[in-house]
């Protein structure tokens, strides 16, 4: 009886730096990027008149795609939280966020993402690399990105390079992820510019 004991409280004094631990231990938060709200639509159409559009999976460099939200310091270093981290990953986060930003944007048009199915005959793609896409040193927040359109025959339609800066007021992840938002839904408005002025494929 005396060695269980003896076990039993020496169990018990192990334990208590860890109680300690994981009770100062920092809570982690996950967040998803938001497409643009359905209120910012144009009034519907009777019916999907204009081309399908596909949106292609996003590149992204490296040291964005990992789970971490990450940003700059003032020396221009990626600084990464180990606390905040992506729901999803980013490519796939923002692909979906462009994509139904573009059905609030281009209510007469079908949109889809990659991977196509074989159904789809999809006619305008979108092909999107992110080059920056996080808080800067000055608390704003910044996406360059490179983008095609590309025709059903594979002929580009379109080329352009954008940046788009928000200033977001929440202070940390919150605010880097609120930021990302608005910079993408500038981004998703001046893509489905683009493609409302190219001319209705042949079909």
């Amino acid at each position: 009886m005396r060695a269980r004991a003896a076990v039993l409280v020496a169990a018990a004094l192990l334990s208590l730096p860890f109680a300690g631990c994981l009770k100062r231990s920092k809570l982690s938060h996950s967040y998803a990027l938001d497409p643009l709200p359905a209120e910012a639509a144009a009034a519907a159409p009777a019916s999907i008149t204009g081309p399908v559009v596909g949106i292609e999976r996003v590149t992204v460099p490296g040291w964005l795609d990992r789970m971490q939200v990450t940003g700059r310091a003032t020396s221009g270093a990626i600084v990464s939280d180990d606390y905040s981290r992506w729901a999803e990953p980013l490519p796939r986060g923002v692909q979906r966020v462009v994509a139904e930003s573009l059905v609030v944007l281009l209510p007469d048009r079908r949109v889809v993402t990659a991977p196509f199915s074989p159904r789809d005959t999809v006619e305008q793609r979108v092909e999107l690399t992110l080059v920056e896409a996080g808080r800067q040193a000055d608390g704003r927040v910044l996406v360059e990105a490179r983008w095609d359109v590309i025709g059903a025959t594979g002929d580009v339609l379109a080329r352009r390079r954008s940046t788009h800066r928000s200033s977001p007021t929440a202070v940390g992840a919150a605010g880097a992820v609120a930021g990302l938002n608005g910079a993408l839904a500038e981004l998703s408005r001046e893509i489905a510019e683009v493609l409302r002025t190219l001319p209705a494929p042949a079909r």
